[in-house]
């Protein structure tokens, strides 16, 4: 309920919705339903990625939730290499 509070107040691209993405990804991993967290947390990282694209400086959560999503998709049967590459291509530019 909250996250659709937030997507109405803010947008559904705002980092504050990014956040409750992120924390509702979690909770969903911490109770092995790693399937329906996936595009949570992708979601989250995406709009990380866009706010740091426009602004041209890196949201303080930027970096912990790239590590959640990596370890999100090593979780879900990638390499820690496949993760790296998935999330590095996401934001080549950012994720050197």
């Amino acid at each position: 309920r909250a996250l659709e509070i937030d997507e109405a107040s803010f947008g559904p691209d705002h980092p504050s919705v990014a956040i409750r993405l992120n924390n509702l990804a979690l909770l969903l991993r911490a109770t092995n339903r790693l399937a329906e967290a996936e595009p949570l947390m992708r979601r989250a990282l995406e709009i990380f990625i866009a706010f740091t694209r426009a602004t041209g400086h890196p949201h303080p959560n930027l970096k912990a939730v790239r590590d959640n999503y990596i370890r999100l998709l090593v979780e879900l049967g990638r390499t820690e290499e496949e993760a790296a590459a998935e999330v590095q291509a996401m934001a080549p530019e950012m994720f050197e």
